[in-house]
């Protein structure tokens, strides 16, 4: 927010800290007042000094100076921002009606107290000034309001801000992650391998070479047909990553074995989309390829304590350490760890562990459901 907002009104955010600048705006009114008092007085050809007219005025009224920050922090403490417009009139109008009673009686008792020190002609009880207060008391009744309605409307002002700029913050860092989304969605990696297996297969079995293309245009058709999109549902996610690990398998044969458990409630929750896919190729890339044992890829996802929980594990060697500061990360995991951050804040959670000594690895991605 730019500093020479009008509603920025810092006055407003923190009252007193500048509590000096409230006295002297009342102070003015009250001046300008007793001034329009004057000029009224002289249009009625009634004599009164300018004195007179005015000290009244900036009395009342700089008593409202004194306790405007008092109000405003009312206002922003209670009751609680989540609470509905009826909570909150139910709070102030009692509230108001006690600060107005109370400005009158300090009003009537100054005011006596002045006229005494001034000795004029025609002296009000403090009893009588306070009855005459009391008669006008929706005066001050809502200018309370009018000063609680003030601070309710620059709270939500820069509430709104607030939100406009994280949400445009988040919404840039989110198209960055989706360049890098792009990026990893078709690993050059990935893609090279399938097409030099099809190329091998197109001399030894022309039928798998041909389902692995029909493969490949599957996944490719289904990637371009949600580019943009940060969420789709879990059955939409599995979709498309059995379509990747049906190319793998035909490029591996019967060296890999791939084992796939998906709550059917969890269906319809939303996860981010093409999450599982760079991580079902790093488990590939890393636990499968680089041995000449049957590779095991293995899919879980439940949702569990308010998370929706992914799992997929391997049978590699898994890694020296899974602590987060040992880890060096691919695009793969770098990219699927900010996604989660971008779009679920501390909520979203990539955590690594070993499956026991050289027994694999997991990968869990936790999601609030």
């Amino acid at each position: 927010m730019k500093k020479d907002s009008l509603l920025q009104l810092k006055i407003i955010e923190k009252p007193f800290k500048h509590w000096w600048l409230f006295i002297c705006f009342f102070l003015v009114v009250g001046f300008l007042l007793g001034l329009n008092n004057k000029i009224y007085f002289s249009y009625i050809e009634k004599k009164a000094t300018l004195f007179e007219l005015m000290w009244p005025e900036v009395l009342e009224w700089s008593i409202w100076g004194v306790f405007c920050p008092f109000i405003i922090l009312l206002a922003q403490k209670y009751p609680k921002k989540s609470s509905g417009w009826f909570s909150k009139v139910k709070f102030h109008f009692p509230v108001g009606i006690i600060i107005s009673l109370l400005h009158s009686a300090i009003y009537a008792y100054l005011r006596y107290g002045i006229e005494v020190l001034l000795d004029e002609e025609f002296i009000w009880s403090f009893s009588r000034n306070f009855m005459q207060r009391l008669y006008n008391l929706p005066v001050p009744l809502m200018l309370y309001f009018s000063i609680v309605g003030i601070t309710y409307a620059v709270s939500y002002y820069q509430q709104f801000r607030d939100e406009a700029v994280k949400t445009a913050e988040i919404q840039q860092k989110l198209a960055q992650a989706e360049l890098l989304a792009l990026k990893k969605q078709l690993h050059p990696h990935f893609l090279f391998n399938t097409l030099h297996a099809i190329s091998a297969l197109m001399h030894k079995d022309i039928d798998a070479a041909d389902k692995m293309i029909a493969r490949l245009s599957n996944l490719l058709r289904a990637s371009l047909e949600n580019t943009g999109v940060q969420e789709v549902t879990l059955h939409q996610e599995m979709e498309i990553l059995k379509i990747y690990l049906e190319i793998e398998q035909i490029r591996f044969q019967d060296r890999l074995e791939v084992a796939i458990q998906v709550d059917p409630e969890i269906y319809d929750k939303k996860v981010p989309n093409l999450i599982l896919q760079p991580i079902v190729e790093n488990a590939i890339r890393y636990g499968v390829a680089q041995f000449s044992k049957q590779g095991k890829i293995a899919v879980t996802a439940n949702q569990v304590n308010g998370h929706i929980e992914l799992k997929v594990s391997d049978n590699g060697k898994g890694m020296p350490s899974t602590k987060e500061s040992d880890i060096k990360e691919g695009i793969g995991l770098k990219n699927t760890r900010m996604r989660l951050h971008q779009l679920y804040g501390e909520k979203g959670k990539l955590i690594l562990n070993n499956l026991g000594q050289n027994q694999g690895l997991e990968v869990k991605i936790l999601i609030p459901a």
